[in-house]
């Protein structure tokens, strides 16, 4: 529920008329003061002075965050709200009971300021808020300052000037978008910033923190700044030759969209086991957490940071018209996220492999990106869901698609905006360039599209409309159509189009391919794991057919133990006993379960056709030369 004022005030916004705040003289100014000496014990406390005009006062807790695209704020962990005048004078508050993230104050007539006093319990993300949670742990901390403050609700989030100090526990060192102003100790005074921009630039901190320049050399480079915190100083210690590549990656993002609407960047990551996996997009940042060793060894560097940086064009910067609100409390239109993350996860994965940080000792960029495209196929192609519930949908919908079913996750869609979105923006490009025989790709329309840039603009909206006029610009084409057949229709089947116009087609093989490896899977619609749990049933598959389902457990395999092993032989053995004989734990009961079931062993596997050309090898090909 959004109150009234607000509403007025989104009103006033987008009419021209004056707002609320302005009218009655208030000053949209807060003076934070956050601590967080606490935070390796979970802890953080912030103390607010707000401009109060006297009487009623009113507050939100940020709910809509960007990037999540719901509203996720995590309330919950607000431990305690204490409100008082500046002499310590208690005043009361009182909270909106039919919508929680609402408060209302009672400011004595003479106050002309008011102090807010929060404390956060860190460390209990919900399923909503991962990306927007603050964190502490005994070397490390991430601050979301969305999650401990409270900011005026009359007055739009851009229009609110903070004043921000932040303490650190002794010793440790901070990385940021935010600029500093002074530095005393482990006090900093940053910069005066809106609200809105300061909920748009997270901070991590911590005992074993570095920072590198990955500014490539040359004068058309704004500087752009890796900063990596963990609980152990090796894994801290990056190698040259992935330094150089998030250089590289800098590098094929300027010739990609021939712009930096930004004078710095910083690339936040946090390196651990105590922190979930995180991905989030910033303007000016994004903030990311892997697993400890996530940047030490063989292995390729996180696809997440590519993906989070091109969100600073495609996402931060232009954003659909329908997501840009006056404040963090206004419901948002989400249904063109096909556009926001579809073609980000697209462009994302492009970065990852033209500056090489998909690759390892053993793959090269072009079979670790092929294999990629074979892992979204095989984790789409089985989706029931979508014979009833189109893209768009998952995309308006997101609020409840996060996270997915826990049960028939393949009659239920999730997030599919991601990686089929990505699918579609991957078929507009190969339409771009077997149209144009090669001379216009999807980089043109990027560097048309969100290469735009006005300086002293931090957000430009678009529309659905706008997407398909640049695409005609570039090259007449039934776009429209085609949106509309990807985008808002229904079908059984993951459309595939895109797959043979980059050369490829896919087929089955009877033996383990560089794409497939689950045979279970792909052979009879079961996802299984080491303990027979199942962890997914495919609609319409043998395993369906035979009653199986999320849940339950195999205890047998053909009058033998389970094992995955010997469930794959039983697989293979089924082209001559036409079964596959199981014991199955279902709730209370054991039983016996026969899977009618003939076909052997199958596996997903992308083959070349040598008549067609390779896009791909075009697509993913570094544009920045050595």
């Amino acid at each position: 529920m959004i109150n009234s004022r607000s509403m007025v005030v989104s009103a006033c916004l987008w009419i021209g008329l004056s707002p609320l705040w302005a009218v009655s003289g208030l000053t949209a100014e807060m003076k934070v003061r956050v601590d967080g000496t606490e935070l390796p014990r979970g802890l953080i406390h912030a103390e607010t002075e707000y401009a109060v005009q006297g009487g009623p006062f009113e507050l939100f807790y940020p709910e809509w965050i960007p990037g999540i695209h719901s509203p996720g704020g995590p309330i919950a962990n607000l431990a305690g709200i204490a409100v008082q005048t500046p002499d310590s004078q208690a005043v009361p508050w009182r909270r909106d009971p039919l919508d929680v993230v609402h408060f209302f104050v009672d400011a004595p007539a003479h106050a002309r300021r008011i102090v807010v006093k929060t404390t956060y319990i860190c460390n209990q993300p919900t399923r909503l808020s991962t990306g927007v949670d603050s964190y502490g742990t005994p070397f490390l901390g991430i601050l979301n300052w969305n999650t401990f403050l409270l900011y005026p609700a009359d007055i739009p989030a851009r229009e609110t000037m903070v004043d921000l100090e932040l303490i650190l526990p002794d010793g440790w060192k901070w990385g940021a978008s935010l600029k500093p102003k002074s530095v005393d100790g482990n006090t900093i005074r940053f910069e005066r910033l809106s609200f809105e921009d300061l909920v748009d630039s997270p901070l991590i901190c911590g005992e074993h923190f570095r920072t590198y320049d990955i500014t490539p050399g040359g004068k058309e480079y704004r500087p752009h700044f890796y900063h990596v915190v963990s609980e152990s100083e090796r894994a801290i210690d990056i190698e040259d030759a992935k330094i150089e590549k998030l250089k590289k990656m800098v590098r094929e993002a300027y010739v990609l969209f021939g712009v930096f609407h930004f004078d710095e960047y910083h690339l936040l990551h946090v390196l651990s086991h105590s922190i979930p996996g995180i991905g989030m997009e910033h303007l000016r940042s994004s903030l990311n957490a892997s697993p400890e060793p996530a940047m030490t060894g063989d292995g390729p560097v996180p696809g997440v940071l590519s993906h989070e940086y091109a969100h600073s064009w495609c996402g931060k910067y232009h954003t659909p018209a329908g997501m840009i609100t006056p404040n963090f409390n206004t419901p948002r239109d989400t249904r063109l996220l096909w556009v926001y993350e579809g073609l980000d996860q697209y462009l994302g994965k492009v970065l990852w492999a033209r500056s090489g940080l998909n690759a390892t000792k053993d793959k090269t960029p072009y079979q670790a990106a092929l294999e990629d495209v074979a892992a979204m196929i095989s984790a789409h192609m089985n989706q029931k869901g979508r014979r009833t519930i189109s893209l768009e949908d998952t995309a308006a919908s997101t609020q409840i698609r996060r996270g997915g079913s826990r049960n028939w996750r393949y009659l239920q869609r999730a997030q599919d905006y991601y990686n089929e979105g990505a699918m579609l923006w991957l078929e507009i490009d190969a339409i771009l360039r077997q149209e144009s025989d090669g001379k216009i790709s999807l980089d043109d329309f990027c560097k048309r599209f969100l290469g735009r840039h006005e300086e002293g603009q931090t957000v430009a909206g678009y529309s659905e409309a706008d997407i398909i006029s640049y695409l005609n610009a570039l090259h007449p084409y039934d776009w429209a159509g085609l949106i509309e057949k990807r985008v808002r229709a229904v079908d059984e089947h993951l459309p595939l189009d895109f797959l043979t116009r980059c050369g490829y087609r896919l087929q089955y093989s009877n033996k383990p391919t560089g794409f497939d490896k689950d045979m279970a899977f792909t052979s009879i619609g079961l996802h299984v794991g080491g303990d027979g749990k199942i962890l997914a049933v495919v609609p319409g598959s043998a395993a369906d057919a035979a009653g199986l389902y999320d849940g339950a457990q195999i205890l047998g395999v053909n009058n033998k133990k389970f094992s995955r092993e010997r469930l794959e032989d039983a697989i293979a053995e089924s082209v001559a006993t036409r079964k596959i004989d199981l014991l199955v734990i279902k709730g209370e009961l054991i039983e016996p379960v026969v899977i009618d079931y003939a076909g052997g062993p199958r596996f997903i596997d992308l083959v070349r056709d040598q008549d067609a050309k390779d896009l791909f090898q075009e697509i993913w090909k570094p544009k920045v030369e050595e």
